[in-house]
């Protein structure tokens, strides 16, 4: 890190990543007024400009969001804007107590506007967007857009962020498609789809405790004890484009060829719900939403996605997988993408996309917390001990463990699952250091929601955890020397 000219140390500091771009500044910032926390926000960002390079906040940033933590820290999305259009992925926050400023987290970019019209209407970019995919069927849900400028250089190109979803045997997606709102052309196409490959008795043939429905005198996977929406878990019947609802009429679901899929699915969904509940998260959006399960998806399909609406989980080929709703540990990283897509929205690809997919296999490792294996119980069922990914050791599947061997690489979106393996090492490394997945957890939880932004990078995800850790338990604390000691051991600094 770098400190601010003309600030000590112990006032005001400057983060910066490996490129010598600032990420985030912290220390004693300064006071400001405001009757909410959304008008302290603004001012605040004027006491940091020159670190971030903006002149001033008014005109700039535009108010996303803003929420007090457990100990009343303010913690306020902006938007970075041009002409009232927000950037894309460009995003700050501001933490502050009570008009004390205490840190702000982002990424701004000073880009010079392509255009202040669109040529194209919102339905023009969204055929040209779903015309890119060379899908033809029907989509999962109708598609979405959204008018914003996109970083191209130091130009601000005017475009439509679409959102195209559609189930689909052989290649499902979720597309997040950027298109040129003057041209027309597809700017970038990005599949958000997190592929793994990368009483009831479930997958395993365990029994199991799961909260159901009786409905004109039959039981449903229905789960309103939780949330009055509910977890409601469907039976799509090897097929791509419907759900059914399960039923059995004694209530128990002990039919092996059938329900055992759609017993642990719903299950798992309630104890993953049930782990962010104690993190003070109602739902995976934080508003009570349902939880959707989709089980039996297509026939012999060797993944599990959220596909941002609802959960969907392949049968396996029996040899690559088993039914993988029957690993707790893949219901838990899937979930936790839909978090992640409510918090820190992290894009899902290089850096911020590694950071994705880590926070998620973090999180399972705390779920389903007997081992450092991520989808064991799934995964080549009749090969015993191997696993997909390893938190304690990455390079047992092939993925770096230290920012040395870093792969730079265009596939998977720029290595989201291969250099995802050095976050899970700094996870691992604390975790094992402070003697408690749970604690590690919910730092790690508390950075994404209140301290990352959609494009944080590796040195900045080492800042939010930090920053967490110290709001959490202190600067002092022993937590706080030995997440240090774990980032800096992978060669994150």
């Amino acid at each position: 890190f770098a400190v601010s000219a003309g600030a000590a140390a112990t006032d005001k500091v400057a983060l910066k990543d490996e490129t010598g771009k600032v990420h985030t500044v912290q220390g004693k910032l300064g006071k400001v007024a405001g009757a909410t926390a959304e008008e302290r926000a603004i001012n605040a960002l004027d006491l940091v400009g020159k670190d971030f390079g903006f002149a001033k906040a008014s005109g700039n940033f535009k108010v996303k969001a803003s929420h007090n933590d457990e100990n009343g820290l303010a913690h306020t999305k902006l938007d970075q804007v041009i002409n009232g259009i927000k950037v894309m992925d460009r995003q700050m926050i501001v933490h502050e107590l009570k008009g004390d400023v205490q840190g702000v987290t982002g990424d701004f970019a000073a880009l010079t506007p392509n255009a202040t019209k669109a040529d194209l209407n919102g339905v023009q970019a969204t055929d040209k967007a779903i015309a890119s995919t060379g899908f033809t069927g029907q989509l999962s849900r109708p598609a979405t857009s959204e008018l914003t400028y996109v970083a191209q250089g130091n130009k601000a190109v005017l475009a439509y962020k679409v959102n195209v979803a559609y189930n689909d045997a052989v290649e499902p997606a979720n597309w997040q498609i950027v298109v040129d709102a003057v041209s027309g052309n597809i700017i970038s196409s990005i599949n958000t789809i997190d592929h793994v490959a990368g009483t009831g008795v479930g997958v395993l043939g365990d029994t199991k405790t799961i909260q159901t429905t009786l409905v004109s005198g039959s039981y449903q996977l229905k789960d309103t004890s939780r949330i009055a929406a509910g977890i409601i878990t469907y039976d799509m019947k090897n097929g791509t484009t419907s759900g059914y609802n399960y039923t059995d009429t004694d209530n128990v679901w002990n039919n092996t060829t059938a329900q055992r899929a759609g017993v642990d699915a719903h299950f798992y969904a309630g104890a993953v719900y049930d782990y962010y509940k104690g993190l003070g998260r109602n739902s995976y959006n934080n508003a009570g939403s349902a939880i959707y399960s989709y089980t039996h998806y297509s026939s012999g399909y060797n993944n599990a996605y959220w596909d941002g609406a609802e959960m969907v989980y392949g049968d396996g080929d029996g040899v690559t997988f088993r039914s993988l709703s029957g690993g707790k540990d893949v219901v838990a990283h899937e979930l936790t993408h839909a978090v992640t897509e409510t918090t820190s929205a992290l894009v899902y690809s290089n850096q911020s996309g590694a950071l994705n997919e880590s926070w998620s296999d973090a999180q399972a490792s705390v779920v389903d917390g007997d081992d450092w294996l991520i989808g064991e119980d799934v995964y080549t069922p009749n090969t015993a001990g191997d696993a997909l990914r390893s938190m304690s050791n990455p390079a047992a599947y092939g993925q770096p463990a230290t920012m040395s061997a870093y792969v730079n690489t265009t596939s998977d979106n720029g290595g989201v699952h291969t250099n995802s393996g050095i976050p899970n090492k700094a996870f691992y490394n604390f975790a094992t250091a402070i003697g408690s997945r749970t604690i590690a957890g919910k730092i790690w939880y508390t950075a994404s929601r209140d301290y990352m932004t959609s494009s944080t990078n590796f040195a900045g995800a080492r800042a939010a955890t930090l920053s967490a850790t110290a709001a959490l338990y202190g600067s002092t604390s022993t937590y706080y020397t030995a997440l240090k000691t774990a980032w800096s051991n992978v060669g994150v600094n």
